[in-house]
């Protein structure tokens, strides 16, 4: 099963570009943006960063700013600050990416999975990586019962992806893992298997039962969290627009529009109000609407109600700090996130 695996893989397997050079920042770089991404989504910003930022001490001399706009686009900015963190410690020690999974486990945002993925396709490591996908076709190979989080279930994947890694990954653990990562993201796929088209399916327990749908059993979903948020676009005379820089998580350290969540029964307008001045102090005065819409993040379903706004009297002398003034036609450089980029295309042209 293991061989044609690997066969299917090389025949297979999707032309990415830390694939073909597996330098272990690279790697890194990629397996990092990949959490929570699309590959598609993800790969013009990873060629950006890796040109931009070719290895740790490059990304630890950049200031936190500069960073985050390369990040911008791809979302779950702390990511981004953990692997600028962990390329500043590893420019304190010396700049050496460890060649352990166990060493590498040891800095800032680092866990077992992207530990395991490093170590096993940069160095050779015969480590097992497991992510949703390698859980996906081993809980169908081996039908697994329970769900993705609960003890039981991971306990077992995790027995099986060593053991498997033993008998016969450990020869190319890289291309391995990667065979069964590929497998689960190409062909074994949540809802719609290809099973046809997989080279382990007369080894599938899953299949061989009809149940190939029944694995992994899914964890109920938690309910989604349903809010609303405001946000003011203030032009300058030269038609600059006013962005703040944001000071909550998830969005710190990002240029954004001023504004903030709406209370229970709060008006879209006062809301706008009272966050800027909140949050800013800048005396706003909410005018034209723009569309409202839509915008997710993880359970969170936020409306987003977006207005032209000018000062409630003259302009201020001082800015807030971190805040500027940026023309339109600036912003694909800088650090922000995707609301920002969302009212930013509902403006009318100048």
């Amino acid at each position: 099963m293991q061989r044609r695996i690997l066969a299917w893989f090389q025949a297979h397997r999707r032309a990415l570009p830390f694939r073909d050079d597996p330098d272990p920042w690279r790697v890194w770089v990629a397996e990092v943006m990949l959490q929570q991404t699309r590959v598609e989504a993800m790969l013009p910003r990873y060629r950006e960063f890796v040109a931009r930022f070719p290895d740790p001490a490059t990304l630890a001399a950049a200031e936190e700013e500069a960073v985050l706009a390369m990040w911008s686009g791809l979302g779950y900015y702390a990511r981004a600050r953990a692997l600028h963190r962990a390329a500043r410690r590893l420019a304190r020690g010396g700049g050496e990416i460890p060649r352990a999974a166990a060493a590498l486990k040891e800095l800032p945002g680092v866990g077992e999975y992207t530990a395991a993925a490093v170590a096993s396709i940069a160095f050779g490591e015969a480590v097992a990586v497991v992510d949703g996908n390698v859980r996906r076709v081993l809980a169908r190979l081996f039908a697994v019962p329970g769900a993705p989080g609960r003890a039981a279930f991971e306990r077992r994947i995790r027995e099986l992806a060593d053991e498997l890694m033993r008998a016969g990954g450990a020869a190319d653990p890289g291309a391995w893992n990667q065979a069964l990562m590929e497998l689960g993201a190409l062909v074994c796929l949540p809802k719609r298997p290809r099973c046809g088209e997989c080279p382990a399916a007369g080894a599938c327990r899953a299949r061989a039962a009809g149940r190939e749908a029944d694995f992994p059993e899914r964890a109920p979903r938690p309910a989604a969290t349903v809010v609303s948020t405001t946000r003011g676009v203030v032009r300058d005379a030269e038609e600059g627009l006013l962005l703040v820089r944001r000071r909550e998580s998830p969005l710190r350290g990002l240029l954004d529009f001023p504004g903030g969540p709406c209370r229970a029964g709060e008006s879209p307008r006062r809301a706008l109000a009272r966050e800027a001045s909140r949050r800013y102090r800048l005396e706003l005065v909410p005018g034209r609407a723009l569309p409202p819409f839509p915008h997710q993040i993880m359970h969170r379903k936020i409306t987003v109600f977006a207005f032209e706004a000018t000062f409630a009297g003259a302009s201020p002398d001082r800015l807030p700090e971190g805040a500027r003034w940026v023309r339109p036609d600036h912003p694909p450089g800088i650090a922000a996130g995707a609301i920002f980029r969302k009212v930013l295309r509902l403006l009318p042209a100048p």
